[in-house]
């Protein structure tokens, strides 16, 4: 009897350990699940070696899981208010200060950032916020009266046209959440941040973005610099959401093709980039490197069909091209850099250039279709690849740089 008692006993007692073993491993499995988002900016490269051009969006970060949609068409006919002053700086300075007055503490920590970091100035990407971090306030996190703050500040920050292709950039999130893409995809992940303080006369720089967007607009003096700037978007037609249609690049795309259908075989065959193909842009996010990009083709390694060269109704098919990003801007702010984009020495020294299927021509329907404009500062680029939620389309991404103002040439 003793001896079955003991046996009874430890029985019980090995039973116990068990138990407590397996809830030890429950906890430890549940806290490595849970802490898999990447912060690393380096990992979004998509410089010359096209790398990271997977746009699939990684459901496993957990600060952006909360994020709930904009309801994006609400903000379509957002006005200024008492902001709508003389110039648009003048309304983008006092939307600012309008949204800063809003946030409680820790969301100025977040949105207001030091101008002088130049490694942080840098950080953007075209993938979604699950898998690099962006700088600043996560929209969907706002309250109600912040998150309107936030959208006049993209409202006076941007043109007409600008701030409709922000709008619809964001909302094709939404389209691609709705669709089947997952949490990774929402208009609530996108993020703002001012380096240094808004003024008229200051140097700071305005940050806005998420998947498919980055808005890096720097401010020195009262002179704006645009650049760079990435929008992409999936789909790249018209799409509808919430009663409301967008199609934040269509105009973009088609000037593109309007410029190469003006071309005759020989000049098309010139333009041709042979023997080069192109799964993303080729200048693209900067990875928080903290200085400017030096993969610009350079010397004998520019190539294809100098604008010069083209009629003058060609060359106007390359301005319009060149309009359709600088536009997207107020007047204001892109007018230097509009003056030396278009000029007549500019045209002397820009190219124009594609890849692709040769046989198949400009056709933006197909995958590796890759058009671009190369000045002696301007460079747009436009990369056509496959769709990730949608994958019998094409999507676009697309780059508009400056070689010699990026971040206002002021790292």
């Amino acid at each position: 009897m003793k001896l079955g008692k003991n046996f009874f006993q430890s029985l019980v007692v090995l039973a116990l350990l068990a138990n407590l073993a397996a809830c030890g491993d429950s906890d430890s499995s549940s806290s490595s699940d849970t802490d898999t988002s990447t912060s690393d900016s380096s990992s979004d490269s998509s410089g010359s070696d096209n790398s990271g051009s997977d746009d699939s969006g990684d459901d496993s970060s957990g600060s952006d899981s909360s994020s709930g949609s904009l309801s994006v068409s609400d903000f379509s006919d957002i006005s200024l208010g008492d902001c709508e002053l003389d110039t648009s700086l003048e309304s983008l300075v006092c939307a600012a200060n309008a949204l800063i007055d809003t946030l409680d503490e820790d969301e100025l920590a977040d949105l207001q950032l030091d101008y002088s970091d130049s490694e942080a100035r840098t950080v953007w990407s075209n993938l979604p916020t699950g898998n690099v971090s962006r700088n600043g306030i996560e929209l969907g996190a706002l309250d109600d009266e912040s998150l309107e703050a936030a959208m006049m500040v993209a409202r006076a920050a941007l043109s007409d046209d600008g701030y409709q292709d922000f709008l619809g950039t964001i909302a094709a999130d939404d389209y691609l959440n709705e669709l089947g893409g997952g949490s990774a995809y929402s208009s609530g992940k996108y993020y703002l941040a001012f380096f240094g303080d808004p003024d008229v006369s200051g140097d700071w720089m305005l940050q806005l973005g998420g998947h498919h967007l980055a808005y890096n607009i720097t401010y020195l003096n009262g002179d704006g610099y645009p650049v760079p700037n990435h929008i992409g978007t999936e789909p790249k037609v018209s799409f509808e959401i919430d009663s409301a249609s967008y199609a934040p690049l269509a105009d973009e795309g088609d000037a593109l093709v309007a410029m190469f259908d003006s071309l005759s075989e020989s000049e098309l065959e010139e333009a041709y980039l042979s023997g080069e193909s192109y799964s993303d842009v080729l200048v693209g996010p900067d990875n928080g490197s903290g200085t400017l990009p030096t993969d610009y083709p350079t010397g004998d390694n520019r190539k294809g069909l100098l604008v010069s060269s083209l009629t003058q109704d060609q060359q106007a098919l390359v301005t319009a091209a060149i309009e359709q990003w600088i536009n997207d801007y107020p007047e204001e702010v892109v007018e230097n850099l509009t003056l030396s984009y278009v000029t007549s020495s500019a045209y002397a020294d820009t190219y124009i250039a594609w890849a692709g299927t040769e046989s198949a021509g400009v056709d933006v329907d197909v995958a590796g279709t890759y058009m671009r404009i190369d000045g002696p500062n301007l460079w747009i680029e436009v990369a056509c690849q496959n769709g990730v939620i949608i994958s019998d389309e094409t999507h676009y991404h697309t780059m508009f740089r400056d070689k010699s103002w990026d971040y206002g040439n002021n790292l």
